[in-house]
């Protein structure tokens, strides 16, 4: 077969009027690659430019006249052509490829999906119930025009100015961060669906309040759904900080829910990993403070609130510097927004008072449960985190005295009691989702005599015979918090006792794994917490026993340990006093016999941990600990970890047997503490979660799951002893 002649000066010119629209410019220069081989449908091309300039309003240079051959060969194949944008008629043969040229709608190309244009809106926008809209700015080839740049840039900066309130910044810090996501918002200006798109957000959010906020209950739920339903992320930027650091919070804690959620909605490249959106979701808070957001004023709870999330995250994912960060972040906002010195002798700290008004202004019930809420949060995390050996020194809480008091406990009334002016107190005996929270500030407090010392001298300047004391007394006031736990609380409430199992088991209350585009089954848990508010109520509970229980473990085993040690050092001294000088026959037989019973006190109760352990474990089913798993797995894996890798005479003959259960329950636990990047082997990307990787955590938790099974099906672990 011969070469095709080269096009003609009059090819090259239609050529250039058939481009002139600009928006035909990549169908243009596909098309005269292909009249490279074939010049007859450069022809087509032309006859379609002019098509085109009677609805753009272009002018096009008339094609030139063709042989009566030609001109009937052109004639067959205009029969053959098909609409394309615009109306514009085109030859399906020619590149096939680029037969439709009208770009993606705003939703599907910021989701990276195929967008279907045969009907306005397009069929993914219609699946997720979303705007289908055309609003983003095109992006033009070649090189930057600078005038057109510069007005970009004036327009952004308008738009900043806007949105940014009194003393906010304008200027967004750190620029990467800024960079990134400036591109992922549509329209210029950062909001929610920087995170997710929203209807995903509304999920996320219910499982917070859900989840989450049982353990650290702030913010003040019908505030925060009502300025989510305003969109105030779109105009407050603390808010917009706050959803995000919710968010993360969230996902660091349970991260398969949200990579569910995300999954339904054809958004998971969006969680490609859960520590890629936790620190998606940390650059979008910071970048709403900006560069110079330690000016601005005034803070609000919503920043301190921010901060501790942001913290909680951190410590989740095991950055301990930067938890250790935020959290003294929180400190200090709190110090700022009211936890000071009273102002009148015998008054406790308060947060309802506004001290940047220009006016008096009334006393907010809201904006004070919610600081005292997230004051005690603070201490119990600080407390828990130097429990797992990540003291933050440079947190200190001093402990409360008469002229510097800890603020009062939050009153035991749910978010929907709690208005701006006042707070309705429910029945006597009501257990709200605050009495849990209240109970598991009484655990940690037992602390306080230690925390206490150890901040003013230090242990070591106590007496031995004091030391003993001070740590019994403080293992049997944890000792004691659950005898006085609610029923709903207890790991024997109704129903409970014959079958431990049965609540874990209950078949109609499971995790189901997304079926779109099919309706999730009615037993899924998400829709039965929906529509049956108590079962969400009787889940929450079930959240709140578990955190209670392994957190008095934690503090029990913590007593324990912290007596052990401090006994070492003290037989050491001991040793090295008698060579010197030896005590009286009186005094020694005194110190013999009192410490022979804080001895065997503490070895039984060490007996008793490894005992109790396992019978919590044996009776928390997944669904409640996995949602919480950040927070009780580290506990969990303390607790077993002290105890299995004790010194061998310290061990009980129980403690001794259950070495292997115990070897195997920290196996499993490590393993699911994967938020973090996977191993080079796994997948080209470490951030990237594959399949395989999805699998392998689901059969982590088949695998504590057949563990609890095993060792709770008759009365603990005991019966397999």
């Amino acid at each position: 077969m011969s070469a095709s002649p080269p096009p003609s000066p009059s090819q090259h010119a239609s050529v250039h009027a058939y481009a002139s629209n600009g928006l035909e410019i990549l169908q243009a220069a596909s098309d005269a690659a292909q009249a490279i081989q074939n010049h007859h449908p450069l022809q087509n091309a032309a006859a379609e430019a002019v098509a085109q300039s009677h609805v753009v309003g272009v002018p096009i240079a008339p094609a030139p006249e063709l042989p009566p051959g030609q001109l009937q060969q052109q004639q067959q194949q205009q029969h053959h052509l098909v609409a394309g944008p615009g109306g514009v008629m085109r030859d399906p043969t020619i590149n096939p490829k680029l037969t439709r040229l009208r770009r993606a709608c705003d939703m599907c190309s910021m989701r990276k999906v195929k967008c279907d244009d045969s009907n306005m809106p397009c069929r993914p926008c219609r699946e997720l119930g979303v705007d289908c809209t055309f609003n983003r700015e095109t992006k033009r080839r070649g090189p930057p025009n600078k005038h057109a740049e510069a007005a970009k840039a004036a327009k952004r900066a308008r738009i900043e100015s806007a949105v940014a309130p009194p003393g906010f910044p304008s200027s967004p810090s750190p620029q990467n961060a800024a960079k990134t996501l400036m591109t992922i918002s549509t329209d210029g200006v950062l909001d929610a669906e920087a995170i997710a798109p929203m209807p995903v957000l509304e999920l996320l959010v219910d499982d917070f309040f859900t989840y989450i906020h049982p353990l650290a209950p702030f913010p003040h739920e019908p505030t925060f759904r009502q300025s989510f339903a305003n969109r105030e992320d779109r105009t407050r930027p603390e808010f917009l900080g706050l959803l995000a650091s919710m968010i993360g919070t969230l996902v660091a804690s349970f991260p398969r829910s949200a990579r569910e959620h995300l999954k339904a909605q054809h958004s998971s490249h969006l969680f490609p990993k859960a520590i890629v959106m936790i620190e998606k979701c940390r650059d979008i808070a910071l970048l709403t403070r900006g560069s110079r957001w330690v000016l601005k004023q005034p803070k609000t709870l919503d920043d301190a609130a921010t901060s501790y999330f942001l913290g909680l995250a951190s410590g989740y994912i095991l950055q301990w510097n930067a938890s250790r960060h935020f959290m003294a972040e929180t400190l200090t906002l709190l110090r700022e927004l009211g936890f000071s010195r009273p102002k009148h002798p015998g008054e406790l700290p308060t947060f309802g008072n506004d001290n940047f008004a220009p006016d008096p202004m009334p006393f907010n019930q809201v904006k004070d449960q919610i600081g005292k809420r997230i004051f005690w949060c603070l201490l119990l995390g600080v407390r828990s985190f130097s429990q797992l050996g990540a003291s933050h020194t440079d947190i200190v809480i001093a402990p409360s005295t008469p002229s510097l008091p800890y603020p009062a406990y939050p009153e035991n009334v749910d978010d929907i009691c709690v208005l701006a002016n006042e707070i309705i107190h429910q029945a006597e005996g009501s257990v709200t989702l605050l009495t849990g929270f209240r109970f598991g500030i009484d655990i940690y407090t037992t602390m306080n005599g230690v925390v206490s010392l150890e901040l003013a001298y230090g242990m070591s300047t106590l007496p031995w015979a004091d030391q003993r004391l001070l740590l019994r007394d403080g293992l049997l006031a944890a000792k004691s918090i659950i005898d006085n736990l609610p029923p709903e609380l207890q790991l024997g409430a109704p129903g409970d006792e014959s079958n431990p199992l049965a609540a874990m088991d209950e078949p109609d209350l499971q995790y189901v794994p997304p079926v779109w585009p099919n309706t999730q089954p009615s037993h899924d848990v998400r829709n039965i917490i929906k529509t049956q508010p108590m079962r969400r109520r009787q889940l929450q509970y079930e959240i709140q026993k578990a955190n209670i229980f392994v957190s008095q473990l934690a503090t029990r085993s913590y007593f324990v340990e912290l007596y052990f040690n401090l006994r070492d050092v003290h037989l050491s001294e001991q040793q090295q006093t008698l060579e010197v000088e030896g005590p009286s026959e009186e005094e020694k037989a005194i110190q013999d016999a009192d410490d022979k019973e804080i001895l065997e006190f503490m070895s039984a109760e060490r007996e008793i941990i490894v005992q109790n352990l396992l019978t919590v474990l044996g009776s928390i089913s997944q669904r409640n600990l996995e949602p919480n798993g950040g927070s009780l797995i580290n506990k969990i894996r303390q607790v077993a970890s002290t105890l299995l890798n004790d010194a061998p005479e310290r061990k009980g003959p129980f403690a001794i047997k259950s070495e292997e259960a115990l070897s195997q329950l920290l196996e499993i636990l490590v393993k699911l503490e994967s938020t973090g990047p996977v191993g080079e082997t796994r997948a080209p990307d470490p951030l990237q979660m594959t399949a395989e990787d999805e699998e392998e955590e689901l059969r982590h938790w088949a695998d504590l799951r057949e563990y609890q099974l095993r060792f709770a099906a008759n009365g603990g672990f005991a019966g397999d002893m």
